[in-house]
């Protein structure tokens, strides 16, 4: 796939100037928050047998604001501190930021407005979901805004090693616990449990796709986890995370609603045997795969 470039964003008409800013957001990532929230939902409609469908909408629609503001936020604290431009090793449009802002489509200023403008409206769709649930979810909420700004700030919680963590529970923890408080009005032992196997799956997407950026990273001072390994022991311990996710799904009361996702084995092998040969590619598709197969295999299995 090709880099975005100002001549195919021209921005000269209305509906290019949308699709420019549409795909500043990397939308492909938008999987990782929404397919949690969908997940948790199956659980609540399967297990209890029902859904407010307008606070289902507007959970999907405060996790997608929130998620495009930090992968916006993200481009710009990268780009002010050098770290996508100096990649050379990045695998686009995995790896290396969206290069909205490196190839002049975009400028700083204008990809920084973007971001808040869409962290405000994540906000304000939460505020509504507070007034209609209860200030549990202020908590959830604040939580997960502050971490999604801390983690992408010059010296901030990616740069210290803590990124990984705060995929986990930005990802995996937050969403699902939150989006079942919702419709609950409660915490339940299994929406913790949904909420920790999708973590690792999460956190595997985070982690393969910092091994091309480890060199840019590195001269940026964002010393990620990664960034702190050779290549070949990074490559190596993504396999845990994946171990870590079909562990908990056999060995936790998720087993007799769980089977149907251990079928996303199959991508993970695919992973698994690209990483032995230690390629990124099709390692780094195929685990976005494995984390959408985990998601959408779990909402099945409560569902059923």
């Amino acid at each position: 796939m090709r880099e975005p470039s100002a001549e195919k964003y021209h921005g000269k008409t209305f509906a290019n100037l949308a699709s420019t800013y549409f795909n500043a957001v990397r939308p492909a990532f938008l999987s990782a928050s929404v397919l949690p929230v969908v997940t948790a939902l199956a659980y609540v409609q399967g297990s209890f047998g029902s859904l407010d469908y307008q606070l289902a909408a507007l959970v999907l629609a405060g996790i997608v604001f929130i998620h495009c503001a930090a992968n916006v936020l993200n481009d710009y604290f990268d780009a002010n501190n050098g770290s996508d431009a100096s990649n050379r090793n990045r695998i686009y449009p995995f790896t290396g930021g969206s290069r909205f802002i490196q190839n002049k489509v975009l400028s700083e200023r204008q990809i920084l407005v973007f971001g808040v403008a869409l962290f405000s409206l994540g906000c304000l769709v939460g505020l509504l979901i507070v007034y209609m649930t209860g200030p549990f979810v202020i908590w959830t909420g604040l939580i997960g805004g502050i971490l999604a700004i801390a983690y992408s700030v010059p010296g901030g919680l990616a740069s210290r090693g803590f990124g990984d963590l705060v995929i986990a529970i930005c990802f995996g923890l937050l969403p699902v616990i939150g989006t079942v408080y919702t419709q609950l009005a409660s915490v339940t032992t299994d929406s913790i449990l949904i909420g920790l196997v999708i973590s690792c799956f999460v956190v595997a997407i985070l982690w393969i796709n910092s091994i091309p950026d480890r060199e840019a990273d590195k001269k940026a001072g964002k010393n990620t986890l990664p960034s702190r390994l050779s290549e070949k022991l990074a490559l190596r311990i993504h396999a845990v995370w994946f171990v870590l996710g079909f562990g908990l799904i056999l060995l936790t009361p998720l087993l007799d609603r769980g089977y149907p996702a251990l079928l996303a084995v199959i991508p993970a092998t695919v992973v698994a045997i690209s990483v032995f040969k230690q390629k990124l590619m099709p390692a780094i598709p195929f685990t976005l795969v494995t984390h959408a197969m985990v998601c959408v295999l779990l909402s099945v299995g409560f569902l059923m």
